[in-house]
């Protein structure tokens, strides 16, 4: 297959992931209808189409499928916010879905419908004709445009769902600047952080720690399956250099609206090896779609366009004069004539920064899975707690009520044993009238017995019926003593 042939040339067209540029100045843009790149239920919902795919036979292992599965009920959301894509000629892009925006949406959103209900707006970003050396205006009315479609996502479609914020390069920076001002703050939101994933931002933390820094609250993950922490990281194939766009605080991308940490010796720039934090032992696993890979189809045509490249790169966090990277090598099988993909794409050059989305996309899909089950488990538990404490507090609340019910029914069961008790002696005198008188006194005598049997048994029913309200109540009494002594 001709397109499997040119695999590496393929992957070498996706290096339009992200960049920077220069220009004018724009105003912030003001509120505005949300368009929708990914919404679940949406027509054009770029989330939605295929995710079948292989894995491509390679020494030692044959052909095999991707795997990838979507659930029927998602139980959590994604929000994304995609890196610099447009060469719109003004500084700040419109809200057109651009062929590239819908490619690299593709390519780094659409997997993750396996494990979430992907929400994605299109946003004003800086274009490759504005300026990203520094905060500033432009990078204002991308960030107003990007929190307007979070909070369009949060009032009309979250329903109060956990979420995980996804985002790159320029969309990381965003995703980084929401983290701080609207959930790092705020306990309800930040509980309802499942994670977060925003590579390629220079999000920092003090040296050798996983919180402090950018975030008081949200740290950057440590832990499979922890929830409400934060994977990061900036990919290079080697030290990255003395003045590194990424992976460095004193020289690298920073449109952050906080100035610089200071002393800048005192931090460093988030790194988490996805493919160590998965289990996978740091070796990564890339997802590729070949659809995509050139420019956006008029339609999707392929069942099966997703590709993966297991066991061919491995990578690990790395400190060395400041910067804090994640360092990517491959391992060099001899009998593995793949080709070096990333290679491909990034020219021979160190910095991986364009495609470090795919090559792990593997792993970040397993950290948020496992991201989504602790966090569905953590809320089984608490409505399983809440269930328990209602329980509870209705059991308090009733006790009296049973209790003096129970009171009330002995007194009336004893009440009716004894009716039982007389009613049994004045049968018994009636029968023995009965059985010795003769004549018209007898004929009086039998009816009189007859009568006092009809009372007995009417008597021994009311009793019996007695009874059971008191065996009744005793059990409801004892199971809700069992509740409230094991509450």
């Amino acid at each position: 297959m001709q397109v499997l042939k040119n695999y590496g040339r393929i992957v070498a067209l996706i290096a339009v992931f992200a960049g920077l540029g220069a220009g004018a100045f724009a105003a912030p843009a003001s509120a505005e209808d949300t368009v929708w790149l990914c919404k679940p239920g949406q027509v054009d919902d770029l989330c939605a189409g295929s995710i079948e795919g292989k894995n491509p036979a390679y020494p030692g292992h044959p052909e095999t499928p991707l795997g990838y599965t979507r659930p029927t009920d998602a139980p959590i959301d994604c929000f994304y916010l995609y890196p610099t894509q447009s060469s719109q000629a003004t500084p700040n892009s419109d809200l057109a879905k651009d062929k590239p925006i819908r490619r690299v949406g593709v390519q780094q959103a659409r997997m993750f419908s396996t494990v979430c209900d992907v929400y994605a707006p299109m946003y004003r970003q800086v274009t490759f004709n504005g300026s990203q050396a520094n905060y500033n205006e432009q990078v204002e009315t991308a960030y107003q445009s990007a929190l307007s479609g979070f909070k369009d996502y949060l009032a009309n479609y979250n329903n109060g769902r956990g979420f995980i914020l996804l985002g790159h390069s320029q969309g990381s920076a965003h995703t980084a600047r929401l983290i701080n001002e609207e959930i790092d703050p705020n306990p309800e939101l930040r509980d309802r952080l499942v994670g977060a994933i925003a590579p390629g931002a220079n999000i920092h933390v003090p040296v050798g720690k996983l919180v402090g820094g950018m975030y008081q609250n949200v740290p950057a993950c440590s832990a499979l399956g922890e929830i409400g922490c934060l994977v990061a990281f900036s990919t290079y194939k080697g030290y990255p250099g003395d003045s590194a766009q990424y992976s460095r605080l004193n020289s690298g991308y920073w449109i952050h609206k906080e100035a610089k940490p200071e002393p800048l010796a005192d931090y460093e720039v988030v790194c988490v090896n996805p493919a160590q934090l998965d289990g996978s032992n740091g070796v990564l696993k890339p997802l590729i779609n070949l659809e995509y890979a050139f420019s956006v189809p008029d339609e999707e045509t392929s069942a099966s366009p997703w590709i993966g490249q297991p066991d061919y790169y491995a990578a690990e966090c790395e400190r060395q004069n400041g910067a804090h990277w994640l360092n990517i090598r491959t391992l060099d099988n001899p009998d593995d004539a793949r080709a070096d993909l990333a290679d491909v794409i990034v020219d021979g050059g160190t910095n991986y920064h364009v495609p470090e989305v795919n090559l792990t996309e593997g792993n970040l899909l397993a950290i948020s899975q496992a991201q989504s089950d602790a966090y569905m488990a953590r809320e089984a538990d608490r409505k399983a707690q809440a269930d328990r404490a209602a329980k509870l507090a209705a059991a308090i609340a009733a006790r009296p009520a049973v209790a003096a019910k129970l009171k009330t029914a002995k007194t009336k069961y004893k009440k009716r044993r004894v009716e039982v008790l007389k009613s049994n002696r004045l049968m018994k005198k009636a029968a023995k009238k009965c059985k010795k008188a003769s004549g018209k006194v007898k004929k009086a005598a039998c009816k009189t017995k007859k009568r006092q049997a009809r009372k007995k048994a009417s008597a021994a029913k009311q009793a019996k019926q007695a009874h059971r309200q008191v065996k009744s109540l005793t059990a409801e009494l004892a199971e809700l003593d069992k509740i409230i002594n094991a509450g």
